[in-house]
This record gives structure tokens, C-alpha cells and sequence, in this order.
């Protein structure tokens, strides 16, 4: 199978609200050799507001986010999705990518009307190299060591990692001198330690994740809680009633008298905790696992591995411990309100119907002139709005007049958005907000000109909308 290592840089962390402005992949063979690579820009959509930190951390000017002459965001999505076929089925790779590049990539495609999960169809399957680094150094930190911060803290941020271990990082926060980086640590660590390469790829495929989880008796995963690491012992206890790819596993680190000793009540407050005695793996995701005897004693700590064989033991022979554990997780699943934004749709109504799937290849291979037709036609209200949508960012004047008054209002509303009204995007007052703060605190006189620069367009934004609503 070949490999694509791909990388997005965003307008900022909210991957409903902002947007990819900078994709870029490269295509590798098994050996990890690249064969190809792409990389593409966008202009911002007219109802993204970018977020100043953003700018701050990347370098992004706002005269390059609003460049007429790049691309539109429906186009650049276009470009990638044609590759990104082209080049499936392979294994995606990127680093913290499963939490926030392959969250941005499915929202784009489901925003521009694509099939979301192109990288874990048809033969695909995805990684997160951030997992892959953290367990090498936790394994053999011989091959890869974590960088460590100030306060002698390890970090494993991309650039600080790379460089702790030799490794020469370009121009970072560019999405292709953060693919070079990142294939530089895949490369790495293939070549010294290949025990963890082949499990890192084990674990990439959904089936070898469930039958490993269910066939050990015990095994560790690696996670995060917040921005802390941790790694915990566990054993498998059943699976979600709701999603088949979610397994629950019991820590052994946990007391057993202790939990045989609560209500139903008090297990299921116990697994809303973020030191819940239940953890939930999900076989689909990738996790970073490994079993207990190639651990370190420190990884294992404070248990052993006969310890932990007995624990395991004791809890399997246990059912009704077992069951009351597995029902308690259920009733701790978070409880989502439906959110009335499409943007924050994906998930919650599942997928459209298949007269709409072929509906949207017909969108994009019609002639614009066709489109606000077949726009109409989506028995799905989440793909005839963004269809819409995509119209009126794309080819306002193919639309009735009507449809562009209320959308244009609609637009003026969202970037006007006052502070007080807590928006889940980034309105203009947020953003001037943001700008002052970041000001405040201290920033060099190219990032201040940058700052500057930005806020001058944000007012002129809004002195047009203002102009439009009077």
C-alpha cells in the first residue's frame, strides 16, 4: 500500500466554522520513497472570519486569504478530492491528524458536497503520526526522544520534536514543510525501530484493532486527556450498543471492590470522569496500542505484567460486574442537543440519501448555469442549502433576486455577529477583540504591521456591510 503524508493550514481551530486555506500531500510508496506531491491554496469564503492567533502562529497575511487570483475554497476542494482519489486507496497519514487535518478535510468535502470519509473507504485507512512519535519515545527512545520545554516538561509539537531529534525543519506552519516533516519522522523511525512501524501499521486497519482488543487479555493505550499523555491498562469489556466501533475496556489500575461497591448511579458519574474506570476505544480511529510484555516497567507501573494477568482474570470471570460496567458507559455517553447550524451537521444526521449522493456528482459536473436546478432538487435540507450556498459564494447572479437579499442578509448577520451573543463562529467584533489582546501582549513589529494590517481590512468589511444594511 502506498502512503499520503498531507497537512492543512486553517483560519483557525473550529473545524465547523473555519476553513482549509493551504492543503498539501505527498505521495509515497511502501518504502516510504515520495513518488508525487501537491499543494494548494484558497481564498476565504466571504462568511470565514480568520482568527488573529491563527495569523499570528502561521505568518498568514490577510492580503494573501483574500488574493482573488487563488482559487475559491469549492475549487480548491475540487482539486484535492481528484487527487486524493486518484492516489486511494492508501493509508492517510498526518501529524495530530486524526483530531484536527482529517477533521477539516471531511468538513470540507461535506461542506462543498463530497463524500466526507474518502480516507477509510474503499481500502483506505488513516493514522496520526503524533501517536506513532509518542509511542516510539515511550518504546524506544533510543530511536526518538520528546523534546522538553522550559518547565522540563516533554512536548511533541511538531517542529520542537523534529529538531530535538536531529531532524532539519523548514519554513513551519506551511503545509508542505510540515508533510517534509513529517515524512522526515515516519522515515526515521521506519528505518530504526520497524517493530513499532509494523504495529503503528497494524493498528491502522480497523479489523486488526478489534481482534487485538478482544484476544488479549490485557493491553496498554496510549491517550490524551486535555494536552496531558497518558497511558493506561486495559482490558476489553464489550462493545457500544449504538456504534460498533466503539469497544469498552476497564483500567486495571482500578480498584474492583470500589466499583462493585456503587449504585448503577454512581458507576455512570464515575465514567463521565476524565479518570473514568471505563475507557472507550474506538477500533476505527487508530489507536496507539501495544501489548503488555513489550511495555517498559515504568509504562506498567504499578502494576506487573503476572499482576495485570490476574486483574484481567478476576474481571472476565466477573459478568455481572462486566455487564454493570458496560451499561454504566453506555448511559455516560454525552447526550449531543441537535445543533441548528448545517455546518455542525455532519455527524448527527448521518448520511443523505442516494438520490442526493448521485444528485451531487451531477452538481459538480453540470455547467453553473444548471446548478441552481439541481440545487432545488436535494431531498436532504443540509446539501439544498450548502448547494445554494456554494451558488451564491460562487455565481451570485444565477440566482433570483429574492434568494440573494435574504442571503446576502444572512451573510451580513453571521460576520457581524456581536460579542455578547457568544457565536460559534468568529464574528468581526470577535476578531477586532482578538486583535487588541493579542496586541496588548506583546508581539514583534512585522506581526504587529501583519495585526494591523488585518484589523484595516476587518473595519472596511465593516464599513461595506454597514453601507448595505443602511
Amino acid at each position: 500500500m502506498s502512503f499520503v503524508i498531507y497537512d492543512v493550514e486553517t483560519t483557525g481551530l473550529t473545524r465547523c466554522f473555519d476553513q482549509i486555506v493551504q492543503f498539501a500531500a505527498i505521495r509515497t510508496d511502501a518504502d516510504l520513497r515520495p513518488l508525487d506531491q501537491v499543494e494548494f491554496r484558497c481564498h476565504l469564503m466571504p462568511h470565514v472570519i480568520p482568527s488573529p492567533e491563527a495569523m499570528h502562529v502561521t505568518g498568514l497575511q490577510i492580503a494573501e486569504l483574500t488574493d482573488s487570483s487563488l482559487p475559491s475554497h469549492y475549487e480548491m476542494v475540487g482539486q484535492i478530492r481528484r487527487v486524493l482519489e486518484e492516489w486511494s486507496p492508501a493509508l492517510f497519514l498526518g501529524f495530530n491528524s486524526l483530531s484536527f487535518d482529517e477533521e477539516f478535510l471531511r468538513h470540507a468535502f461535506y461542506q462543498c458536497l463530497y463524500g466526507p470519509y474518502l480516507t477509510n473507504t474503499k481500502g483506505s485507512a488513516r493514522a496520526d503520526v503524533l501517536n506513532l512519535c509518542r509511542v516510539t519515545a515511550a518504546l524506544r527512545p533510543d530511536v526518538l526522544r520528546p523534546a522538553i520545554d522550559d518547565e522540563g516538561r516533554q512536548v511533541f509539537r511538531l517542529k520542537p520534536l523534529a529538531e530535538a531529534n536531529g531532524i532539519k525543519v523548514p519554513l513551519s506552519h506551511r503545509a508542505m514543510a510540515d508533510v517534509a516533516t513529517t515524512l522526515a519522522l515516519c522515515q526515521r523511525i521506519k528505518a530504526a525501530a520497524p517493530e513499532v512501524w509494523s504495529q503503528f501499521l497494524r493498528f491502522s486497519q480497523k479489523a486488526s484493532v478489534e481482534a487485538f482488543i478482544t484476544d488479549e487479555d490485557a493491553f496498554l493505550l496510549s491517550e490524551m486527556i486535555g494536552n496531558q499523555h497518558r497511558t493506561r491498562v486495559l482490558t476489553w469489556l464489550g462493545r457500544d450498543k449504538k456504534q460498533s466501533n466503539r469497544h469498552y475496556c476497564l483500567d486495571l489500575a482500578t480498584d474492583l471492590d470500589t466499583l462493585r461497591a456503587m449504585t448503577d448511579e454512581q458507576l455512570a458519574e464515575a465514567c463521565k470522569d476524565a479518570g473514568r474506570p471505563v475507557v472507550t476505544v474506538r477500533t476505527n480511529a487508530a489507536p496507539t496500542l501495544w501489548a503488555i510484555y513489550d511495555a517498559t516497567p515504568e509504562l506498567l507501573a504499578p502494576l506487573d505484567e503476572p499482576g495485570i494477568l490476574d486483574a484481567a482474570a478476576v474481571v472476565r470471570e466477573d459478568q455481572a460486574l462486566v455487564d454493570r460496567l458496560c451499561t454504566a458507559a453506555q448511559a455516560a455517553e454525552p447526550d449531543y442537543s441537535p445543533s441548528p447550524y448545517v455546518e455542525e451537521q455532519l455527524y448527527e444526521q448521518g448520511f443523505p440519501p442516494l438520490k442526493d449522493e448521485i444528485l451531487m456528482q451531477r452538481f459538480h459536473a453540470a455547467a453553473w448555469e444548471e446548478r441552481p436546478a439541481l440545487a432545488r432538487q436535494f431531498a436532504d435540507e443540509r446539501y439544498r442549502y450548502m448547494s445554494h450556498r456554494l451558488i451564491f459564494f460562487e455565481r451570485p447572479e444565477l440566482l433570483d433576486e429574492d434568494y440573494r437579499r435574504i442571503a446576502t442578509e444572512e451573510l451580513r448577520n453571521r460576520v457581524m455577529t456581536p460579542i455578547d451573543a457568544q457565536p460559534r463562529w468568529r464574528s468581526i467584533p470577535l476578531a477586532q477583540r482578538e486583535i487588541e489582546a493579542l496586541t496588548k501582549r506583546g508581539i514583534e513589529e512585522d506581526a504587529r504591521r501583519r495585526q494591523q494590517e488585518y484589523s484595516a481590512y476587518l473595519a472596511s468589511r465593516c464599513h461595506s456591510d454597514q453601507k448595505f444594511h443602511d
